[in-house]
């Protein structure tokens, strides 16, 4: 039975064959992201709402309930129809109890020699439970949003995909009867599993529609398959998407196909507009149609199910890319030499190589960095310390990581921090002047000179090294000249001489004294 570790050790591509068509891997979702375009799905949608029978008379059902055979039929035609556009599918049903998944194949490549399967998913059913006199035999239950979105993106993904090979099999599947009881996903999980298929990973989108506040969308995952979700939020970031992503907690309260396949060991996630769709949450209002009849096209935001079928797409995409060879997955990364640097802070700057969707941290801090794709650099602003910094670069994608570590010495120009004098004006005679220096670099020592508002040499004063802190000095004046003398009143000037690294610098201020 296939498991995350298996995977990061073995993900099933011949090696040989990969390094041919890697160059067509990498580039490849740029091409295909274009592909995906609101108007198929919109179509999609608005006939697996009506649900038209054609015929001497045409007929809309407007619902695909799982009691309802001949209207969940009906659908289940229409969604192999669309399979069919494109030849390179071998298109199926799979019966079970009395209803049918629907069941698309891309075969690997003959020769990869792999038998590992992804499976992209969605359900077709619906219901209106929610409407008080619902009867699911007779009455409407369009389900736009539920899940005709889902069944849509999985259309057209299969038909963009298909046009392409691959080394893993890719299984597109529109289940029957989730909406009672998962009846279409626990019939194929199992069965997978008691014939040992070795399904890596399974992408179930359902309901992706409803949400005219944000571009949002929830992944449902458990703990195994949270790579699948990492995918997800690498594609997201790489290709600049601009989707917010948000984590769901592993154990659902609304259960979906997914959790077919968590029960069976295989690793599996959702997509989904929200984890309980008939609650507010953060960024989303609750779906009032949600189960309802009226469920229809015109409360669907067909921009966002575009998004997220881009999102779905070019995850599939990439983790159905993945080699067999771990090491032939990892990133290359460098880092521009910087090795004395005089500000702070620093851009570190580099180049990198990928076959697959990155991104780049920079340690300490966990900063990201800017990732220019047309030439293969990065950026990033990082503070330093004063003295050696050790940077550490890392180009991690989910299943993989490699880094790079540079030593930069910050050096900073000398500047003054601050130079103070208090209490300014002196009034207490008793009270000690106190003169304070600080630098942004180790001060080597300290000297005040007090001076006469004509020049004259009044006073000179060492100063004394803070002991938490090298940078600070201190010295103080009991006000008085030689031989004990109080100095008279009037306005002084406080000259500071400090050395650092051997230089000499000076600051002025006056200090104002009342005897």
């Amino acid at each position: 039975m296939f498991n995350r570790p298996n995977f990061r050790l073995a993900c099933a591509i011949a090696l040989a064959a990969f390094k041919v068509l890697c160059a067509s891997h990498a580039d490849r979702g740029d091409d295909i992201l274009p592909l995906i375009q609101a108007d198929a799905l919109e179509t999609h949608i608005f006939a697996l709402q009506e649900n038209i029978k054609r015929g001497r008379t045409d007929f809309a059902y407007r619902t695909r309930s799982a009691h309802n055979s001949e209207a969940s039929d009906n659908a289940a035609e229409y969604i192999a129809s669309q399979y069919r556009r494109s030849p390179r599918l071998e298109v199926k049903f799979e019966e079970v109890g009395g209803m049918k998944n629907v069941v698309a194949t891309l075969p690997a490549r003959p020769e990869s020699g792999s038998d590992r399967i992804f499976i992209l998913c969605a359900h077709y059913d619906s219901k209106a439970d929610r409407d008080r006199d619902w009867n699911p035999l007779t009455s409407e239950a369009p389900g736009a949003d539920d899940n005709a979105t889902g069944v849509a993106a999985m259309l057209e993904i299969a038909h963009v995909l298909s046009q392409f090979d691959y080394d893993y099999e890719l299984r597109f599947i529109a289940f029957a009867g989730k909406e009672v009881g998962l009846v279409g996903s626990k019939f194929h999980a199992q069965k997978a599993s008691e014939t040992g298929e070795d399904i890596a990973a399974v992408l179930n989108i359902d309901m992706i529609g409803f949400n005219w506040i944000k571009n949002r969308v929830v992944i449902i995952q458990d703990n195994s398959s949270q790579w699948i979700g990492d995918t997800t939020l690498l594609v997201n970031r790489w290709y600049a998407l601009g989707m917010e992503i948000v984590g769901a907690g592993v154990t659902p309260v609304e259960k979906g196909d997914h959790t077919s396949f968590w029960g069976n060991d295989y690793h599996a996630m959702t997509l989904s507009e929200s984890e309980i769709p008939r609650l507010d949450s953060e960024g989303y209002r609750a779906n009032p149609f949600y189960h309802t009849s009226e469920d229809t096209i015109q409360t669907v935001n067909v921009d966002l199910v575009r998004r997220v079928t881009q999102l779905a797409l070019l995850t599939l995409n990439c983790l159905a890319s993945m080699p067999y060879e771990i090491n032939d997955t990892l990133p290359h990364v460098t880092v521009d030499p910087q090795t004395l640097v005089r500000q702070n802070p620093v851009q570190i700057t580099g180049q990198f190589e990928t076959l697959f969707p990155i991104y780049i941290v920079v340690q300490p801090g966990n900063i990201s960095a800017q990732i220019d794709r047309t030439n293969n650099t990065y950026s990033v602003t990082v503070p330093l310390r004063t003295g050696t910094n050790r940077i550490r670069v890392s180009a991690i994608h989910a299943l993989s990581a490699r880094s790079v570590e540079q030593t930069i010495v910050y050096e900073p120009d000398f500047e003054w921090e601050s130079v103070l004098v208090y209490p300014n004006p002196s009034r207490n005679k008793d009270e000690l002047v106190v003169f304070r220096a600080e630098a942004n670099l180790p001060i080597e020592q300290m000297k005040v000179y007090v001076h006469s508002s004509d020049g004259m040499l009044v006073r000179r004063i060492t100063g004394a090294v803070d002991r938490a802190d090298s940078r600070i000095w201190r010295a103080w004046w009991n006000r008085k000249i030689v031989y004990n003398l109080p100095v008279a009143s009037g306005v002084y000037v406080c000259r500071f001489e400090i050395i650092v690294k051997g230089n000499t610098y000076t600051r002025h201020r006056k200090l104002a004294i009342v005897q």
